[in-house]
């Protein structure tokens, strides 16, 4: 069970971060809405379709949760593990931006005030109560804090697609930093056959200080405390750049050279980091 500063801050980090990308997003013209994301293939509205599309089903799975219920809904399923699922998700967001048309961020915007208006009713009791969620059953408080990480990154793809210099918001980032061992399960790839394995090192300056060392051994890793011994790549940067790296919004060799990520050791290892883990 949360602490009600806890449970009350993260219901203000998703009315925060709703409403910051609902006013970013109402000064966009009509040619703007059709211009590229980050996020390879997708347009700003397909990815606004994505979220304004998938809000209802996360109100709905709160609702049940708090009655007791965390299997799957129906027409809903588990993913298998490592599975993909932004891909078959794609053609769905562009189907919903087709029939919603103009419409689209009124509906997120709609969906979101009705998401809010359910985390406002939670009792303490409730945010650690199970809930489904297609990658498994978790607590209410992780799949509230995973909305946060659903609207801070794709806020992230649409905003960098316009602004080059697009930042997390610092506010998030505890959040975002608590749910990277989660992410990078997921996103893991065994794509390299290595002879040995990999260490990767991460010194984060802060605002929220990461110190850890992540060991590729072609089919697995591992998350270890750093140690004294030298690893084979130190990847330096804030927290807001390590995030993403992590969900694999960074390339890395472009975030050397645009100043977010500095790097000692092996730039090859350094650039199959991207290999390791991409961001979907």
């Amino acid at each position: 069970m949360i602490g009600t500063g806890r449970q009350n801050d993260l219901v203000e980090k998703v009315r925060t971060e709703a409403s910051s990308l609902q006013m970013f997003l109402s000064h966009l013209d009509e040619r703007t809405w059709s211009s590229e994301s980050t996020s390879k293939g997708w347009t700003i509205e397909d990815v606004v379709a994505h979220l304004a599309g998938n809000i209802d089903n996360w109100t709905n799975n709160i609702i049940r949760a708090v009655a007791g219920d965390f299997t799957p809904p129906e027409g809903q399923a588990f993913l298998s593990p490592r599975e993909r699922a932004s891909h078959p998700s794609g053609p769905g967001a562009r189907e919903s931006r087709r029939i919603s048309g103009p419409q689209i961020l009124d509906i997120f915007i709609a969906g979101h005030d009705r998401f809010q208006k359910v985390l406002e009713t939670l009792g303490k009791e409730d945010w650690g109560k199970l809930c489904f969620h297609r990658r498994g059953v978790i607590t209410t408080s992780v799949f509230v804090g995973l909305q946060i990480q659903e609207l801070a990154l794709h806020g992230w793809d649409i905003r960098w697609g316009l602004n080059r210099a697009a930042e997390l918001s610092e506010s998030c980032l505890p959040v975002l930093v608590d749910l990277v061992p989660r992410w990078i399960d997921t996103a893991f790839m065994t794509t390299i056959a290595l002879p040995t394995p990999v260490t990767y090192r991460f010194d984060v300056s802060g605002p929220v200080i990461v110190r850890q060392d992540l060991v590729i051994n072609s089919d697995s890793y591992d998350v270890l405390e750093s140690d004294i011994k030298l690893p084979d790549v130190i990847f330096r940067c804030e927290t807001g750049n390590y995030i993403l790296m992590m969900y694999g919004r960074l390339a890395i060799e472009r975030a050397v050279r645009d100043g977010r990520l500095s790097v000692e050791g092996s730039m090859e290892l350094a650039k199959d980091f991207n290999t390791w883990f991409k961001g979907f």
